[in-house]
C-alpha cells in the first residue's frame, strides 16, 4: 500500500532526462513526467548552468536533476538520482568542490549527500531544473 502511495506521490518525476547540450537546441526545453505531463525547463536556467560547467559535462549531465529525499540519512538529507558527472557538476556549482572530475572520482568513496541548505540554493538558482522525489529506505 505504501509503495502505491509513493508511486502516486512521484508522478511528477521525469520519465526520461536529456543532456544539457540537447536541451539547449530545443526552443521550449521539456521532458515528459511519469504521469504523462510535460515538464518545461527554463532555457535561461539551462544556459546559466551550462555556463558554470566545463564543456565536456554538457554532454554528460542530464536534466532535470532528481533529488531524492532520504530520511534514513538524517534530517534534510537528499541523494542525487543520477551519476557521478551530475554529482560533480552540482558539487562544483555549489562551490563544495573545486578540483577536476578525475580528482572528484578518486576522492569519492560513496554517493554525495546533499542537505537542505544546498538543495535550497540549487532550487533558488535553477528552480525549473530540480525535481524533488520521495522514497523509502532499502
Amino acid at each position: 500500500m505504501l509503495q502505491n502511495e509513493l508511486r502516486k506521490l512521484n508522478t511528477h518525476l521525469p520519465r526520461n532526462r536529456k543532456t544539457i547540450r540537447a536541451l539547449l537546441t530545443e526552443t521550449e526545453p521539456s521532458t515528459l513526467t511519469v504521469g504523462g505531463d510535460k515538464a518545461i525547463m527554463k532555457k535561461s536556467e539551462i544556459e546559466a548552468l551550462s555556463a558554470e560547467l566545463p564543456d565536456e559535462l554538457r554532454d554528460r549531465v542530464k536534466l532535470p536533476i532528481v533529488l531524492l529525499r532520504r530520511r534514513e540519512l538524517g534530517p534534510g538529507a537528499f541523494s542525487l538520482l543520477g551519476d557521478e558527472y551530475e554529482e560533480y557538476a552540482f558539487s562544483k556549482v555549489l562551490g563544495d568542490y573545486g578540483g577536476t572530475f578525475t580528482e572528484f572520482q578518486r576522492a569519492r568513496d560513496s554517493p554525495t549527500v546533499f542537505y537542505k541548505p544546498q538543495v535550497s540554493e540549487l532550487t533558488r538558482r535553477f528552480h525549473s531544473l530540480i525535481v524533488i522525489g520521495f522514497g523509502l529506505s532499502d
